[in-house]
């Protein structure tokens, strides 16, 4: 029914090797910003059109069976040139205008309706973990987060170290020293892979993603060192030992909390604003430059504590924590205030960066199972209650009191990781559960055969629109 996609080699890291990405802001003239949203725009007209021609192929094979390329991004890419001079043309002058943005934001934007299509197939074919995924939906000015990645071209960090060039926008100074970056480069130990500019609040940044030559660097401190890290909202993490032993707590700037009354004054100053008028935009960006503080205090000090905890000991045990379920709590009382907190707090974010950084430094990073009841059991006599959301309680076993944080910390400490080979582990209560804990999502009953796929295919070579032929 369809022609059969043509699969393509992933890039393999090399040995020794590792992809880093170094982050730094532009300070860009009027006219290089211009340039910049140009790409943005063309990035989001692109797809657009990727999603625009992929519903109208899928309506036209239902209408009347004809057939189409699988969607791809050489094969959408190929179709956008053939007509990009009539889709790219001022509607009152005719003027084409595709020359002025990058074939690279074109190619950017079409891949990213690519990936959304085939992510809604496999989550339609019960092959994709987590929620449900939609057919990609259009993007929208002021909605769409505002970024481009460029793969080819001039894309190089200057011997100045405070300029870098990219396609199409030049060479554009950077707010800070790119030295860290150039040195590794001019010594031929770094390699620059792409690039994405992308718009954070008021500012404009780009975002080097780097091979690197990174071996293993075994500076741990204290290499025989276990710790449990319990992280949370009324403390930010918990750091115990095996031995029972509390050695860090580390306190919870909750950036978000100290800034919310500002943040709800801006919010009500804007209300009272005309909306696209100028004084409206004035308000709206005394709210972005808040918001982009907030979230810069929180990385900051996430990346302090994950670093140090990475240079000093050995193991690292933290918890598997569900934090996007937790974010879906309804119903509780205070849920409205306890999902801010949660949000404030950024309890994946810890163990996101210590994935990473214990191989950086030569540690080790062990993640207890999600179901793992590490607050509710007593390190003393391992006796397991039901202890809501109370800070302190008493074990109803053998009398000792604990605070929740403290006792989950140290109980991380003492996980025993009893992984077997395969896909499941046997759980603290001695039943096997399901590692990675992500529910695989269900094929839904849209009409009896839809979600039906007959023998094991890869997504490539899954009907297009997720119906079998008749």
């Amino acid at each position: 029914m369809h022609s059969v996609a043509v699969l393509v080699a992933r890039f393999e890291v090399p040995g020794g090797q590792t992809v880093q990405a170094f982050t730094f802001a532009l300070d860009c003239t009027p006219a290089e910003a211009a340039c910049v949203r140009r790409q943005f725009g063309g990035r989001r007209y692109a797809r657009n059109w990727a999603v625009r021609t992929l519903k109208q192929d899928l309506t036209r094979y239902h209408e009347s069976g004809e057939a189409t390329q699988m969607p791809s991004l050489a094969g959408l890419r190929k179709r956008w040139n053939q007509v990009k001079d009539t889709e790219c043309a001022d509607q009152v002058t005719g003027q084409v205008w595709w020359p002025e943005i990058s074939k690279e934001a074109f190619a950017d934007g079409i891949r990213a309706a690519v990936d959304g299509y085939w992510n809604w197939q496999a989550s339609r074919a019960g092959k994709r973990a987590g929620r449900r995924v939609g057919f990609p939906r259009f993007a929208k000015k002021g909605r769409d987060r505002d970024r481009v990645t460029f793969t080819t071209g001039a894309i190089r960090v200057e011997p100045d170290r405070r300029h870098v060039t990219l396609p199409r926008i030049g060479t554009v100074r950077t707010h800070e020293n790119t030295r860290r970056l150039e040195r590794l480069v001019a010594d031929g130990r770094a390699r620059i892979l792409a690039a994405t500019v992308s718009r954070r609040g008021t500012r404009l940044v780009v975002a080097f993603r780097v091979l690197i030559q990174r071996p293993q660097q075994p500076r741990v401190q204290r290499p025989d060192s276990r710790v449990g890290v319990d992280v949370g909202v009324r403390v930010l993490a918990t750091v115990a030992d095996n031995d029972g032993v509390v050695i860090e707590r580390v306190a919870n700037p909750r950036p978000l909390e100290a800034a919310l009354k500002e943040l709800r004054h801006l919010c009500r100053e804007r209300s009272r604003r005309t909306r696209d008028s100028r004084r409206y935009a004035e308000t709206n960006q005394k709210i972005t430059r808040l918001q982009r503080r907030i979230a810069n205090i929180r990385a900051h000090r996430i990346h302090t504590l994950t670093t140090r905890l990475a240079k000093t000991h050995g193991e690292i045990v933290v918890e598997g924590l569900d934090a996007a379920g937790m974010l879906r709590q309804k119903g509780l009382t205070g849920a409205r205030a306890r999902r801010r907190g949660l949000s404030d707090s950024a309890l994946g974010e810890a163990r996101r960066q210590l994935a990473y950084k214990t191989d950086w430094y030569g540690s080790h990073l062990v993640t207890a199972d999600r179901w793992y009841p590490s607050s509710k059991t007593c390190h003393h006599c391992q006796h397991v209650q039901d202890i809501g959301w109370s800070e302190h309680w008493t074990c109803h076993g053998c009398g000792a009191g604990h605070q929740r944080d403290d006792n989950a910390a140290i109980n991380l400490a003492r996980y025993e990781d009893t992984s077997t080979a395969g896909d499941t582990a046997v759980g603290p209560v001695g039943a096997a559960v399901k590692r990675g804990a992500d529910p695989k999502t269900e094929p839904g009953s849209a009409g009896g055969r839809e979600t039906r796929k007959g023998r094991s295919h890869t997504a490539a070579e899954q009907p297009r629109d997720g119906v079998l032929a008749r």
